[in-house]
């Protein structure tokens, strides 16, 4: 496995104008030991045309020596509004073009969908679900006839839950088709145990995405100003540096490995205060337990 940062990682910089895309590529490439890089399609400038911008970064990535593991689209499979449907499932097809340019074979959908006021309180979630498979189908087709695959992250509070992933990937049913996984969403925002719902999925992975939280069972002391945050299944989270943290990521790496897994792992949590400095330390964990995740599993091939 090869070990790669997700860009959502500079979030609060890029949102605040401080890096953009290519100051993103820069720093991957020459402050960490990362491999990989994953762009996400809402950090384009608005200011000038994405093809071009594409271009351009896909020359600094060959200069940085980096690839790109995946491209991930923003996506509103506004499932009751006909015209925003279709509107989405277009502008994720022509979005491939840009994926083919960033020279990626994988792209990430997130399967969310915008309610009208009257749909909010109470979500028909089986037809939302059905819904937007049918729109990732028609994603997915083209990008099969590109070479592309296609993998749904848990992601959102809709449609994140394993067993609603699990039902995404059985209505897709494409070849092409699996899942982004990233594990511990399953817990800090449904509460599931992550270990149990990456051991259900994985045959299905295309990609990954690596957070890491320390993790408690009581209230730790002055929990909210300190940044710890309350999960459903009462235990407290906050956002650790990646692979010091508690969320067991030899044991979920080992999952993916066990079940045939051997592409990227992007690494998707910082420090708001440390952002760089943490990225690259998570970066050297990410890479130091992949591989030593790999070397138990060649061990035991080989006993």
């Amino acid at each position: 496995m090869t070990a790669g940062v997700c860009q959502w990682v500079f979030n609060t910089r890029l949102t605040a104008g401080e890096m953009d895309m290519f100051d993103c590529i820069e720093f991957v490439g020459t402050q960490t030991e990362a491999d990989c890089f994953e762009p996400l399609s809402r950090y384009w400038s608005e200011k000038e045309p994405i093809d071009g911008q594409a271009e351009r970064a896909r020359e600094l990535l060959d200069g940085v020596d980096l690839s790109v593991s995946c491209y991930t689209l923003d996506s509103d499979f506004a499932v009751y509004n006909e015209n925003a449907f279709e509107e989405t499932v277009t502008d994720c097809i022509m979005a491939l073009d840009i994926a083919e340019m960033l020279g990626t074979d994988t792209i990430r959908l997130d399967p969310r969908s915008s309610l009208p006021p009257e749909r909010a309180e109470s979500p028909d979630l089986g037809f939302i679900l059905e819904r937007v498979c049918e729109g990732m189908q028609q994603v997915t087709d083209v990008a099969a006839d590109r070479g592309l695959t296609v993998g749904v992250e848990n992601h959102g509070l809709l449609l994140g839950r394993s067993a609603q992933v699990m039902r995404m990937v059985e209505l897709v049913d494409r070849p092409n088709f699996g899942v982004n996984i990233d594990a511990t969403n399953f817990r800090h925002v449904f509460g599931e145990d992550h270990i149990e719902a990456t051991r259900m999925l994985a045959p299905f992975v295309v990609h990954a995405h690596a957070k890491d939280f320390h993790l408690r069972t009581e209230e730790p002391p002055d929990a909210e100003a300190a940044g710890w945050r309350k999960t459903p299944a009462d235990e407290w989270i906050k956002s650790a540096v990646g692979g010091e943290g508690e969320m067991q990521w030899s044991l979920l790496f080992a999952i993916l490995r066990d079940a045939g897994y051997d592409g990227t792992v992007s690494l998707e949590i910082s420090l708001p205060d440390d952002m760089h400095d943490s990225v690259k330390q998570g970066i050297a964990n990410l890479k130091r337990i992949l591989t030593q995740v790999e070397a138990e599993g060649e061990a035991t091939a080989d006993a």
